[in-house]
Protein backbone atom coordinates (compact mmCIF):
# COMPACT_ATOMS: atom_id res chain seq x y z
CA UNK A 1 0.00 0.00 0.00
CA UNK A 2 1.15 3.54 -0.76
CA UNK A 3 2.45 5.88 1.83
CA UNK A 4 -0.34 8.37 0.05
CA UNK A 5 -3.15 5.76 0.48
CA UNK A 6 -2.69 4.88 4.19
CA UNK A 7 -2.34 8.55 5.16
CA UNK A 8 -5.80 8.65 3.52
CA UNK A 9 -7.07 5.72 5.78
CA UNK A 10 -5.06 7.72 8.48
CA UNK A 11 -7.62 10.75 8.11
CA UNK A 12 -10.39 8.78 6.86
CA UNK A 13 -9.87 7.04 10.43
CA UNK A 14 -9.40 10.07 12.12
CA UNK A 15 -12.67 11.79 11.22
CA UNK A 16 -14.93 8.92 11.87
CA UNK A 17 -13.59 8.84 15.44
CA UNK A 18 -14.39 12.28 15.81
CA UNK A 19 -17.22 12.58 13.91
CA UNK A 20 -18.90 9.63 16.39
CA UNK A 21 -17.80 12.26 19.36
CA UNK A 22 -19.43 15.20 17.83
CA UNK A 23 -22.61 13.38 16.74
CA UNK A 24 -24.47 11.70 19.63
CA UNK A 25 -25.75 8.49 18.14
CA UNK A 26 -30.00 7.73 18.91
CA UNK A 27 -29.37 4.61 21.49
CA UNK A 28 -26.67 6.55 23.42
CA UNK A 29 -28.72 9.68 23.58
CA UNK A 30 -29.36 11.68 26.00
CA UNK A 31 -26.20 10.62 27.93
CA UNK A 32 -25.50 13.59 29.75
CA UNK A 33 -28.01 16.68 30.85
CA UNK A 34 -30.02 18.52 28.47
CA UNK A 35 -30.29 22.58 28.80
CA UNK A 36 -33.49 23.82 27.67
CA UNK A 37 -33.36 27.67 27.45
CA UNK A 38 -36.41 29.97 27.92
CA UNK A 39 -35.65 33.51 26.32
CA UNK A 40 -37.85 34.89 29.14
CA UNK A 41 -37.42 35.91 33.12
CA UNK A 42 -38.82 32.61 35.69
CA UNK A 43 -42.20 32.61 36.75
CA UNK A 44 -44.12 33.22 33.43
CA UNK A 45 -45.98 31.38 31.35
CA UNK A 46 -43.09 30.16 28.57
CA UNK A 47 -41.14 28.72 32.29
CA UNK A 48 -44.08 26.96 33.27
CA UNK A 49 -44.12 25.62 30.23
CA UNK A 50 -40.73 24.76 29.67
CA UNK A 51 -40.78 23.18 33.63
CA UNK A 52 -43.56 21.20 32.77
CA UNK A 53 -42.46 19.16 29.76
CA UNK A 54 -39.24 19.16 30.76
CA UNK A 55 -39.93 17.03 33.89
CA UNK A 56 -41.67 15.09 31.97
CA UNK A 57 -39.18 14.87 29.03
CA UNK A 58 -37.01 14.06 32.06
CA UNK A 59 -38.56 10.78 33.31
CA UNK A 60 -39.22 9.53 29.72
CA UNK A 61 -35.85 9.56 29.03
CA UNK A 62 -33.57 9.10 32.21
CA UNK A 63 -31.56 12.42 32.12
CA UNK A 64 -31.82 15.77 33.48
CA UNK A 65 -33.80 18.15 31.68
CA UNK A 66 -32.52 21.72 32.99
CA UNK A 67 -33.84 24.36 32.56
CA UNK A 68 -32.53 27.52 31.63
CA UNK A 69 -33.69 31.03 31.96
CA UNK A 70 -31.98 33.72 29.38
CA UNK A 71 -34.36 36.98 29.24
CA UNK A 72 -33.83 40.49 27.40
CA UNK A 73 -34.08 41.86 24.32
CA UNK A 74 -37.47 41.04 23.57
CA UNK A 75 -36.34 37.07 23.60
CA UNK A 76 -33.19 37.25 21.12
CA UNK A 77 -30.78 36.83 23.76
CA UNK A 78 -31.67 33.09 24.47
CA UNK A 79 -32.80 32.67 20.81
CA UNK A 80 -29.21 33.57 19.82
CA UNK A 81 -27.91 31.26 22.18
CA UNK A 82 -29.78 28.54 20.75
CA UNK A 83 -28.87 29.35 17.65
CA UNK A 84 -25.11 29.09 18.23
CA UNK A 85 -24.95 26.27 20.07
CA UNK A 86 -23.60 23.39 19.00
CA UNK A 87 -26.38 20.93 17.43
CA UNK A 88 -26.06 17.50 19.13
CA UNK A 89 -29.19 17.63 21.51
CA UNK A 90 -28.10 19.38 24.55
CA UNK A 91 -29.11 22.77 23.94
CA UNK A 92 -32.82 23.35 22.71
CA UNK A 93 -34.91 26.44 22.95
CA UNK A 94 -38.85 27.05 24.09
CA UNK A 95 -39.48 28.92 21.25
CA UNK A 96 -42.88 31.04 21.03
CA UNK A 97 -44.84 31.91 18.38
CA UNK A 98 -44.23 35.78 18.22
CA UNK A 99 -40.77 34.07 16.39
CA UNK A 100 -42.09 34.31 13.45
CA UNK A 101 -42.97 38.23 13.59
CA UNK A 102 -39.91 39.19 15.60
CA UNK A 103 -37.40 40.38 12.46
CA UNK A 104 -40.53 42.91 11.23
CA UNK A 105 -40.12 44.91 14.73
CA UNK A 106 -36.97 43.61 16.73
CA UNK A 107 -33.82 44.89 14.98
CA UNK A 108 -32.03 42.75 17.69
CA UNK A 109 -32.61 39.53 15.58
CA UNK A 110 -29.56 38.30 13.99
CA UNK A 111 -30.77 34.98 13.00
CA UNK A 112 -32.83 33.32 10.25
CA UNK A 113 -35.31 31.48 11.69
CA UNK A 114 -35.90 29.08 9.22
CA UNK A 115 -31.96 28.68 8.49
CA UNK A 116 -30.88 28.64 12.22
CA UNK A 117 -33.42 26.01 14.02
CA UNK A 118 -34.30 22.49 13.49
CA UNK A 119 -38.11 22.38 14.74
CA UNK A 120 -38.89 19.72 16.84
CA UNK A 121 -42.18 19.65 17.60
CA UNK A 122 -45.65 22.02 18.67
CA UNK A 123 -45.84 21.89 22.65
CA UNK A 124 -49.46 23.97 23.44
CA UNK A 125 -51.41 26.31 21.76
CA UNK A 126 -53.86 29.00 23.61
CA UNK A 127 -55.83 31.86 22.90
CA UNK A 128 -55.48 35.32 24.99
CA UNK A 129 -57.93 37.78 26.44
CA UNK A 130 -59.33 40.94 25.35
CA UNK A 131 -59.91 42.68 28.66
CA UNK A 132 -60.64 46.26 29.42
CA UNK A 133 -60.80 48.58 32.03
CA UNK A 134 -64.32 49.13 33.97
CA UNK A 135 -63.75 53.02 33.95
CA UNK A 136 -64.48 53.03 30.01
CA UNK A 137 -67.80 52.82 28.82
CA UNK A 138 -67.75 49.79 26.91
CA UNK A 139 -69.29 46.80 28.05
CA UNK A 140 -68.29 44.30 24.83
CA UNK A 141 -65.80 44.83 21.92
CA UNK A 142 -68.15 46.47 19.81
CA UNK A 143 -68.61 49.54 21.84
CA UNK A 144 -65.10 49.37 22.29
CA UNK A 145 -64.45 49.51 18.67
CA UNK A 146 -66.95 52.58 18.60
CA UNK A 147 -64.93 54.00 21.86
CA UNK A 148 -61.94 53.52 20.00
CA UNK A 149 -63.22 55.34 16.43
CA UNK A 150 -64.47 58.28 18.69
CA UNK A 151 -60.77 58.85 20.69
CA UNK A 152 -58.55 58.88 17.99
CA UNK A 153 -54.78 57.82 19.11
CA UNK A 154 -56.19 58.84 22.91
CA UNK A 155 -56.93 55.18 24.07
CA UNK A 156 -54.43 53.09 25.41
CA UNK A 157 -53.21 49.39 25.08
CA UNK A 158 -50.77 47.32 27.74
CA UNK A 159 -48.39 45.05 25.63
CA UNK A 160 -45.06 43.17 27.04
CA UNK A 161 -43.32 44.83 24.33
CA UNK A 162 -43.29 45.09 20.96
CA UNK A 163 -42.87 41.49 18.99
CA UNK A 164 -44.55 39.60 21.64
CA UNK A 165 -48.40 38.35 21.45
CA UNK A 166 -50.57 40.73 23.29
CA UNK A 167 -48.72 43.21 21.25
CA UNK A 168 -49.38 41.54 17.79
CA UNK A 169 -53.12 41.08 19.37
CA UNK A 170 -53.73 44.69 19.65
CA UNK A 171 -52.31 45.65 16.85
CA UNK A 172 -54.41 43.88 14.68
CA UNK A 173 -57.24 44.33 16.70
CA UNK A 174 -56.47 48.06 16.43
CA UNK A 175 -55.49 47.98 12.44
CA UNK A 176 -58.91 45.73 11.74
CA UNK A 177 -61.12 47.67 13.99
CA UNK A 178 -60.19 50.88 12.54
CA UNK A 179 -58.43 53.57 14.95
CA UNK A 180 -55.30 54.24 16.48
CA UNK A 181 -54.62 54.35 20.01
CA UNK A 182 -51.07 54.28 22.35
CA UNK A 183 -48.92 51.16 23.60
CA UNK A 184 -47.87 51.32 27.05
CA UNK A 185 -45.08 48.26 27.43
CA UNK A 186 -44.85 46.11 31.21
CA UNK A 187 -42.60 43.71 31.66
CA UNK A 188 -45.14 41.09 32.67
CA UNK A 189 -48.98 40.29 32.19
CA UNK A 190 -49.87 40.52 35.83
CA UNK A 191 -48.13 43.86 35.93
CA UNK A 192 -50.23 45.19 32.55
CA UNK A 193 -53.64 43.80 33.90
CA UNK A 194 -53.31 45.98 37.57
CA UNK A 195 -53.01 49.04 35.64
CA UNK A 196 -55.89 47.91 33.49
CA UNK A 197 -58.06 47.59 36.70
CA UNK A 198 -56.82 50.65 38.26
CA UNK A 199 -57.82 52.71 35.06
CA UNK A 200 -54.27 53.52 34.20
CA UNK A 201 -54.59 51.88 30.98
CA UNK A 202 -57.84 51.54 28.93
CA UNK A 203 -57.40 47.45 27.67
CA UNK A 204 -55.05 44.66 26.88
CA UNK A 205 -54.84 40.96 25.59
CA UNK A 206 -53.75 38.50 28.59
CA UNK A 207 -53.60 35.10 28.75
CA UNK A 208 -56.71 33.30 29.46
CA UNK A 209 -56.43 32.16 33.70
CA UNK A 210 -54.91 36.12 34.19
CA UNK A 211 -57.85 37.34 32.86
CA UNK A 212 -60.36 34.72 34.78
CA UNK A 213 -58.64 35.48 37.88
CA UNK A 214 -59.46 39.01 37.93
CA UNK A 215 -62.86 38.56 36.30
CA UNK A 216 -64.63 41.04 38.81
CA UNK A 217 -62.36 43.96 38.23
CA UNK A 218 -62.13 44.22 34.89
CA UNK A 219 -64.62 43.30 31.79
CA UNK A 220 -63.21 40.17 29.91
CA UNK A 221 -64.96 40.79 25.86
CA UNK A 222 -63.54 38.10 23.92
CA UNK A 223 -60.62 35.52 22.90
CA UNK A 224 -58.11 36.19 20.28
CA UNK A 225 -58.72 32.90 18.59
CA UNK A 226 -60.99 30.91 16.20
CA UNK A 227 -62.47 29.00 18.78
CA UNK A 228 -64.21 29.79 22.36
CA UNK A 229 -61.22 29.27 25.95
CA UNK A 230 -62.58 25.66 27.14
CA UNK A 231 -62.22 27.60 30.83
CA UNK A 232 -64.99 30.45 29.87
CA UNK A 233 -66.99 29.61 26.62
CA UNK A 234 -69.27 31.95 27.11
CA UNK A 235 -67.05 34.49 25.89
CA UNK A 236 -66.77 35.01 22.26
CA UNK A 237 -64.19 35.16 19.87
CA UNK A 238 -62.76 38.83 18.72
CA UNK A 239 -64.64 37.34 14.91
CA UNK A 240 -67.69 37.23 16.73
CA UNK A 241 -67.87 40.09 19.34
CA UNK A 242 -66.41 42.97 17.13
CA UNK A 243 -67.49 41.81 13.40
CA UNK A 244 -64.31 41.36 12.82
CA UNK A 245 -64.31 38.63 10.37
CA UNK A 246 -61.00 36.48 10.29
CA UNK A 247 -59.16 38.08 13.17
CA UNK A 248 -57.03 35.32 14.72
CA UNK A 249 -54.09 35.59 17.14
CA UNK A 250 -53.55 32.38 18.71
CA UNK A 251 -49.98 32.13 21.09
CA UNK A 252 -48.53 28.75 20.88
CA UNK A 253 -44.83 27.39 21.77
CA UNK A 254 -42.50 24.26 20.52
CA UNK A 255 -39.18 23.45 21.44
CA UNK A 256 -36.59 23.40 18.78
CA UNK A 257 -32.94 22.96 18.43
CA UNK A 258 -30.00 24.66 16.29
CA UNK A 259 -30.05 23.80 12.79
CA UNK A 260 -28.22 20.63 11.64
CA UNK A 261 -29.61 18.15 14.49
CA UNK A 262 -28.79 14.86 13.81
CA UNK A 263 -32.26 13.20 12.65
CA UNK A 264 -31.91 9.82 15.00
CA UNK A 265 -31.66 12.76 18.13
CA UNK A 266 -34.79 14.23 16.35
CA UNK A 267 -36.48 11.54 16.35
CA UNK A 268 -36.12 10.27 20.02
CA UNK A 269 -36.98 14.28 20.97
CA UNK A 270 -40.06 14.26 18.93
CA UNK A 271 -41.34 10.75 20.40
CA UNK A 272 -40.46 11.65 23.96
CA UNK A 273 -42.58 15.24 23.59
CA UNK A 274 -45.19 13.00 21.23
CA UNK A 275 -45.69 10.81 24.65
CA UNK A 276 -44.97 13.81 27.19
CA UNK A 277 -48.31 16.20 25.62
CA UNK A 278 -50.10 12.82 26.07
CA UNK A 279 -49.66 12.04 29.84
CA UNK A 280 -52.78 12.79 31.51
CA UNK A 281 -51.13 14.70 34.48
CA UNK A 282 -49.70 16.96 31.83
CA UNK A 283 -52.40 17.44 29.85
CA UNK A 284 -54.54 18.32 33.44
CA UNK A 285 -52.17 21.14 34.01
CA UNK A 286 -51.82 22.87 30.53
CA UNK A 287 -55.70 22.57 30.77
CA UNK A 288 -56.24 24.64 33.92
CA UNK A 289 -53.38 27.12 32.98
CA UNK A 290 -55.47 27.92 29.86
CA UNK A 291 -53.77 25.85 26.82
CA UNK A 292 -54.52 23.04 24.57
CA UNK A 293 -51.63 20.46 25.08
CA UNK A 294 -50.90 20.16 21.15
CA UNK A 295 -48.00 17.86 19.54
CA UNK A 296 -46.95 18.01 16.06
CA UNK A 297 -44.24 16.64 13.43
CA UNK A 298 -40.95 18.75 12.78
CA UNK A 299 -42.38 19.22 9.46
CA UNK A 300 -45.50 20.68 10.65
CA UNK A 301 -44.00 22.92 13.49
CA UNK A 302 -41.65 24.23 10.44
CA UNK A 303 -44.84 25.18 8.36
CA UNK A 304 -46.38 26.79 11.00
CA UNK A 305 -43.64 29.35 11.46
CA UNK A 306 -43.38 30.40 7.51
CA UNK A 307 -46.77 30.80 7.22
CA UNK A 308 -47.50 32.92 10.73
CA UNK A 309 -44.03 34.46 9.22
CA UNK A 310 -45.58 35.92 6.33
CA UNK A 311 -48.97 36.65 7.93
CA UNK A 312 -46.75 38.55 10.84
CA UNK A 313 -45.12 40.25 7.64
CA UNK A 314 -48.89 41.32 6.38
CA UNK A 315 -49.52 43.10 9.77
CA UNK A 316 -46.80 44.37 10.10
CA UNK A 317 -46.61 45.96 6.37
CA UNK A 318 -50.37 47.13 7.24
CA UNK A 319 -50.15 48.84 10.47
CA UNK A 320 -46.58 50.44 9.21
CA UNK A 321 -44.22 48.96 11.63
CA UNK A 322 -40.29 49.24 11.35
CA UNK A 323 -37.99 47.01 13.30
CA UNK A 324 -36.67 49.25 16.41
Amino acid sequence: MGSKSASAIRILGTCAVLWSCLAPAADTYPAKPVHVIVPAGAGGGDDFVARLVASKMAEILGQQFVVENRPGAGGSIGQTQVAKSPPDGYTLLLAGGSMAGAKYVNASITYDLQRDFTPISLIETSPFALVASKTLPANNAKELVALGKSRPGRMTFATLGPGQIPYWSAVLFNSSAGFEATEVPYKTAPDAVIDVIAGRVDYNFTPVVVALTNKDKLRILAVTTSYRSEMMPEVPTLAEAAGLPGYEMPSWRGFMAPAGLNRDVLATLNAAMVRALAAPDVREKFTKAGSVPSSSTPEELRKRYEDWSVIFGKIAKGAGLKPM
